[in-house]
């Protein structure tokens, strides 16, 4: 896997403000075999920083939320007491309490394209997988 793919995969998950399986995404190959090493949150920030022009107070507002996203998106893959459908649902649950707060860092600009490029990253997503969108089982 691409570091540009893993760092894309993530900036659009970190899902900050994902609709869906970015995150994980991010962090998982063409087979949907999740990743040992993720790209840090700074490589996200880079990345994110360069699609979004984001000013330096933004990306030192966004540190604290991308990091404590990964730390839980980490937990999440690490428990291995929940089937697929559930680590699935609990990462829902993650993109839609981080994500409120990453769009309100961005400008309305920023919003707008960071929504456009969540989505062309989940259509990308859906095509490697081959499944018809579903969300890949990470185990």
């Amino acid at each position: 896997m691409q570091v540009s793919k893993a760092i894309w995969a993530v900036v659009l998950g970190a899902g900050l403000a994902c609709s869906s399986g970015a995150v994980l995404a991010q962090q998982c190959g063409a087979k949907g075999q999740m990743e040992d090493k993720a790209p840090s949150v700074q490589e996200h920030l880079q990345e994110m920083g360069k699609q979004l022009n984001l000013t330096d107070d933004q990306k030192a507002k966004l540190t604290p939320i991308m990091t404590s996203q990964m730390s839980d998106m980490q937990a999440l893959k690490a428990d291995t007491s929940l089937t697929p459908q559930q680590k699935r649902a609990k990462m829902m649950e993650i993109h839609q309490k981080y994500s409120p707060q990453v769009n309100a860092i961005l400008t309305p600009e920023q919003q707008a394209k960071w929504k456009t490029m969540r989505r062309e990253a989940m259509e990308k997503h859906k095509g490697e997988m081959g499944n018809g969108g579903a969300a890949p089982d990470h185990q």
